[in-house]
């Protein structure tokens, strides 16, 4: 077991796996990973909404956030349904589906815990306003809890989807046991879009 975990490893991990399941949970291979854009006099980096959930054990509690304007996510959601104009989308619709990739990739990293034979919780997932996250804010720090972020966008034909994770890390022996082999797995197929 190294003596200092690998946050770069795992960073990059949880990145692919938040790639690889919006290309499958949106249906359209072309989506790319990039560096966060904040465009001057444009876009803020905080979208217009917020969804977000949690994976929490006794060492590590994890946040898994997506950052969104409307007229994004109804672009990303409307190629998921197979719709060819984003006016068919609703409101609902938008909500479900950006719900429904935080609770994908949030999985993946429970499942990644409980490989490394941590028992962890997850909530469900919630859309609130994106100036919100002043609520969810988290420092990062070397110290107890040791906090580690990472942030970037998920874009599709110049529409994008802003993904920020926070790890509060309580016991450091607990997340050096976080099986990285999970997230390297090749995703099962995500299967039918189901809209509650």
């Amino acid at each position: 077991m190294p003596d200092k975990f690998d946050f770069k490893k795992l960073k990059d991990e949880i990145r692919n796996v938040s790639l690889r399941r919006i290309k499958n949970h949106t249906c359209d291979d072309k989506i790319e990973l990039e560096e966060v854009k904040e465009l001057e006099g444009s876009k803020s980096v905080v979208g217009q909404w917020l969804s977000l959930i949690f994976v929490a054990s006794s060492a590590v509690k994890m946040s898994f956030k997506a950052y969104y304007y409307t007229s994004d996510a109804n672009y990303f959601t409307s190629k998921a349904l197979g719709y060819d104009s984003v006016d068919k989308v609703s409101k609902d619709q938008v909500d479900d589906f950006i719900k429904e990739f935080c609770n994908l990739v949030a999985g993946a990293i429970k499942e990644s815990f409980e490989l490394g034979g941590t028992k962890s919780l997850i909530s469900l997932p919630l859309v609130t306003r994106g100036q919100d996250y002043v609520f969810f804010q988290v420092k990062e720090t070397e110290s107890n809890p040791l906090v580690l972020t990472d942030i970037w966008d998920l874009t599709l034909d110049e529409h994008s989807i802003t993904c920020r994770i926070v790890f509060e890390v309580w016991d450091e022996e607990v997340i050096k046991k976080i099986d990285l082999l999970a997230f390297g797995a090749e995703d099962e197929e995500d299967g039918d879009i189901d809209f509650f």
